[in-house]
């Protein structure tokens, strides 16, 4: 016979197993110790009663969405650590990125112009976490501000428009909603900073078994209790340009989740050296790069412009010579080509590598 279904279990804090409300025995924890190594999700069954109708919610370990089969009541499961996990979807594929990242490559105006012969050796897709804050900022606002106002001014037959800075007064209410992003790992060993985020793209439930099979998922390093104090004090702050006012502003409908952004990271060989690039997993945008520099054309303006100074430094030892009264100006144009060819060789020196970081907002 099988075993009824307790109705006197309870939702485990972390959001993952569903535990019941008895003192576990030494069996009951050997078999969670056992299911949560498991490479696999457990296929374990159990239940909580439904807080509308007190029928059972079946549920495997793991699942975030609940569904009441007496009354058909959904529930949403808190996530682990009290927030929620998301990720952008890849949209694109390793092959793309390393299109992508070989026409940057033939492209730039400072790379060889045999960097097509370099071959990619390795492509990784990862998965950088980041902090999403977000809150309802609700309230009100009465004071003074100073704005830019257009003035039409007549100027002799014209009219001219002219601005000035005129003090208003403000008496408004405030409604919206805010955000804040901050990475939650140490992307700067990528050569990366935060990607640009706006809210409203398209995130998807970070589950068990979502992401690409030999993705590679960072782990956030840094707390959450932080980022929140920075991100609500940041909401609560007075608006850039008032003078005096009295605010009074609240936040509501506070939360905080936890992206997933998709980065290729690339590698690629030329001429015996390996070289690094990071590519956007969503949009194909190079992030960074690290790249062999292309000297001919600087190693030509180089040499030009040490031809010409050698010239300016001969015409003036042949005025030393020729002409006594002229020794002491040859001299000091002697001084003036040297101190011009130290010049030219720090303006002209060689590079030996390019490196890009695309600039994002902070």
């Amino acid at each position: 016979m099988a075993e009824p279904l307790r109705t006197d279990a309870r939702v485990r804090a972390d959001g993952g197993a569903f535990a019941a409300a008895d003192p576990p025995t030494a069996a009951d924890t050997l078999s969670e110790l056992a299911a949560d190594r498991s490479p696999r999700r457990s296929a374990t069954l159990r239940s909580v009663p439904c807080p509308r109708c007190a029928g059972a919610l079946a549920v495997r370990d793991g699942d975030h969405m609940l569904r009441c089969s007496h009354c058909g009541t959904p529930f949403l499961a808190p996530a682990r650590g009290g927030f929620e996990r998301r990720f952008y979807p890849t949209r694109v594929e390793k092959l793309s990125a390393v299109g992508r990242a070989s026409r940057w490559l033939r492209e730039h105006p400072d790379t060889p112009s045999d960097i097509a012969e370099s071959a990619f050796t390795d492509a990784t897709l990862l998965y950088v976490p980041i902090w999403e804050i977000r809150a309802h900022v609700v309230g009100w606002e009465f004071g003074k501000k100073l704005r830019n106002k257009a003035e039409v001014v007549r100027v002799g037959d014209q009219d001219v428009v002219q601005s000035r800075l005129v003090e208003e007064g403000v008496e408004a209410a405030f409604l919206g909603e805010r955000r804040m992003y901050q990475e939650a790992a140490d992307i700067s060993v990528l050569g990366i900073s935060r990607p640009l985020m706006t809210g409203r793209e398209l995130t998807l439930p970070y589950l068990v078994g979502e992401l690409e099979r030999d993705a590679v998922v960072l782990e956030a390093d840094r707390d959450v209790e932080l980022v929140r104090a920075r991100a609500h004090e940041s909401f609560l702050r007075p608006a850039t340009g008032t003078v005096t006012r009295q605010t009074k502003l609240f936040l509501i409908r506070k939360s905080e989740a936890l992206i997933y952004y998709p980065i290729w990271s690339l590698h690629y060989r030329y001429r015996d050296r390996v070289y690094e690039m990071a590519v956007d997993g969503r949009n194909g945008l190079v992030h960074s790069a690290r790249a062999p520099a292309d000297n001919r054309g600087r190693l030509a303006a180089l040499l030009a412009s040490y031809v010409a100074l050698a010239l300016l430094l001969a015409l003036a030892v042949s005025a030393w010579e020729s002409w006594e009264g002229f020794r002491e100006p040859a001299l000091y144009a002697a001084l003036l080509v040297l101190t011009a060819a130290s010049g030219v060789y720090w303006r002209f020196r060689l590079i030996r590598e390019v490196e890009y970081h695309e600039p994002f907002s902070a």
